[in-house]
């Protein structure tokens, strides 16, 4: 449920922003259609659909049908309140199929249809169309490159891939020392439970039929004024791509072409960029021209339009999230106490990746229980809050803001 709460509150965060609705009705409905798309699949009959009523990233109330003979299901007397949304959920051979959101203010009669598959461990029906590098910026006082990865995954089959004998769905090689690892994904996709191994990100969470977008911010150490990037490929790429804003940071690659510039809504990006690279192969960037420790970054480089242009509208919904992390990130570690000097930064511990995403897969793994009634509600709130004072523990830590945990 962790994806469809993170996407809710980017919604929610639009909505701040954007001010209320005129609400057209005191209740609405909600109808729709679950069918199987694998050919010859199992029937859907009697399947329980669980509509989730949100308001923000809240999770409000829960309502249940039943999918009747003809793959059919409806809910009546929703409310209509200003702000909320819903969003309708079916579990099917253990995979989670996810509606779009629906919002009752602007029209009180919707429609959720949603397609659940068969599963398959055949991983040739899986690549990786593009994958994106974004430069986001830099922190020189602490000597951070900071990147956001786009990566678009297609499966081309008719069943949903839940990976090898092992469990292992994606394997995404980051860039030597990455750290500070934020994984978000799509509604219909999510990175499972993720670990690393040795150096690259391995994700279990299933892959439909379809083409879906996943993102990772993460930053990468750098010294004097360059970072060098060596990006591997674990799996059929069809392009993997850099991408920098012009007049912030130069680029260059003997691995790379250069792609020229590309317009984004009035901005240009400088693009180096290679097809179909060999798998197993490692490809080395160079990033030049970064500030030093003192000598000021950039706080934004990288912009809304940039991303959605990459991984297509519906996609800004994480963007807003990770931008929201990255500026918050750069605002502590840019503040200083008043009347230092900046000075050259001694390069800082590589931040405990491993323990990030183990602490990331426990949450998702109790959200998985309390959907499944595994677990009650109280249970829910109490395990659930622990784990996020675990993470907010090791933030602390990693910026050497230890003192602040036990206040």
């Amino acid at each position: 449920m962790r994806r469809i709460v993170l996407s809710l509150l980017a919604v929610a965060l639009l909505w701040s922003v954007g001010g209320t609705h005129a609400l057209a009705a005191d209740t609405g409905t909600i109808q729709g259609t679950v069918k199987n798309g694998t050919p010859g699949g199992g029937s859907v009959a009697g399947l329980t659909v669980t509509l989730r009523r949100f308001n923000g990233a809240d999770l409000v109330q829960q309502y249940t049908a039943t999918v009747d003979e003809q793959g059919h299901f409806a809910f009546s007397g929703l409310p209509v309140v200003d702000g909320e949304a819903y969003i309708a959920v079916v579990n099917y051979k253990g995979v989670q199929y996810v509606s779009s959101m629906l919002q009752l203010t602007q029209n009180p009669s919707q429609t959720a249809d949603i397609t659940v598959y068969e599963t398959s461990r055949d991983a040739s029906t899986v690549r990786i169309d593009s994958r994106s590098l974004v430069i986001a910026g830099a922190v020189p006082e602490q000597r951070l490159l900071e990147i956001m990865d786009i990566i678009i995954v297609t499966n081309t089959g008719d069943h949903t891939y839940i990976g090898d004998d092992t469990g292992t769905v994606l394997r995404i090689p980051l860039p030597e020392g990455a750290q500070e690892i934020s994984p978000q994904a799509d509604p219909a996709v999510d990175f499972g439970q993720p670990r690393l191994d040795n150096g690259t990100l391995v994700t279990t969470g299933p892959v439909p039929p379809g083409t879906h977008n996943l993102v990772l911010s993460y930053a990468v150490p750098y010294n004097g004024t360059q970072a060098t990037l060596a990006v591997g490929t674990a799996m059929p790429t069809g392009t993997l791509r850099v991408l920098v804003r012009n007049g912030t940071y130069d680029l260059s690659s003997r691995s790379l072409f250069d792609n020229g510039t590309v317009n984004v809504s009035g901005v240009d990006y400088h693009v180096l960029a290679v097809d179909a690279p060999i798998v197993g192969d490692r490809l080395v960037i160079t990033v030049s021209k970064l500030p030093r420790a003192g000598g000021g970054g950039l706080s934004q480089t990288v912009t809304l339009a940039i991303v959605g242009a990459i991984g297509g509208a519906g996609f800004v919904v994480a963007l807003i999230l990770l931008l929201l992390v990255l500026q918050r990130r750069r605002t502590q570690l840019h503040t200083a106490p008043a009347g230092s000097q900046a000075t050259e930064a001694e390069p800082r511990e590589v931040s405990p990746d491993d323990e990030r995403l183990e602490l990331a897969a426990a949450l998702n793994r109790l959200d998985m229980q309390r959907d499944a009634g595994e677990i009650d509600e109280s249970t829910y709130v109490r395990e659930r809050a622990a784990l996020q004072e675990r993470l907010r523990a090791l933030l602390l830590r990693e910026r050497g803001l230890d003192e602040l945990v036990s206040h």
